[in-house]
């Protein structure tokens, strides 16, 4: 143990705690991005890019419909900052055609926790969902930044269940994009705080 401890005794990882590094990354979060492909019926969505690591933070799952995807991007998405909606069809030869783009933002004034997918990646994590004890994001270094919220519901929850924020179409900077209305999941729920 003391060789390891040798070791990595200049190694900077470990100046500062996970926290501040998370406080840090999470202060360059700008916007998020959301792809649907409806012929296939697969989503995925990018929370961010690490520059150093070259690596996406997200994920993507199959057998999505578009009312659920909306639901996800909903569930997904960060409070005061844009979400990049684009869906795609895929050619035969295998050419991605861009079929519509959109920009999505949560309602004014939102407070709601962004998810990030459970431990089996599953669409609706939960904490209710474990048996035993789990550690919250805060406990792990992951706290609030700049209204950041990401966290899981302590009840269980599913497609059914009512959208964590209300999501409004936003102007692109060059002012085409259709007006700030509020997108009717179709769900037949109110958007629901956990």
């Amino acid at each position: 143990m003391d060789d390891a401890r040798r070791l990595l005794d200049g190694c900077t990882t470990f100046d500062y705690s996970y926290e501040q590094h998370w406080i840090e990354r999470a202060e360059l979060i700008k916007a998020m991005v959301a792809v649907y492909i409806p012929g296939s019926k697969v989503f995925a969505y990018c929370h961010w890019w690490n520059s150093t690591t070259r690596k996406k933070y997200g994920y993507m799952w199959s057998k999505v419909s578009a009312p659920l995807a909306m639901h996800l991007v909903a569930n997904y998405s960060f409070n005061d900052r844009p979400i990049y909606y684009v869906e795609a069809k895929i050619s035969e030869n295998g050419t991605v055609e861009v079929t519509k783009e959109k920009i999505y933002e949560r309602e004014p004034g939102c407070k709601a926790k962004t998810l990030v997918p459970g431990g089996s990646k599953g669409m609706f994590p939960s904490y209710a969902l474990f048996d035993r004890e789990v550690y919250k994001f805060a406990d792990m270094g992951i706290v609030s930044v700049d209204n950041i919220r990401i966290r899981w519901p302590k009840r269980r929850h599913h497609k059914e269940s009512a959208p964590l924020a209300v999501l409004v179409e936003r102007r692109s900077d060059d002012g085409h994009t259709a007006n700030t209305n509020a997108i009717n999941l179709k769900l037949g729920h109110n958007v629901h705080q956990y």
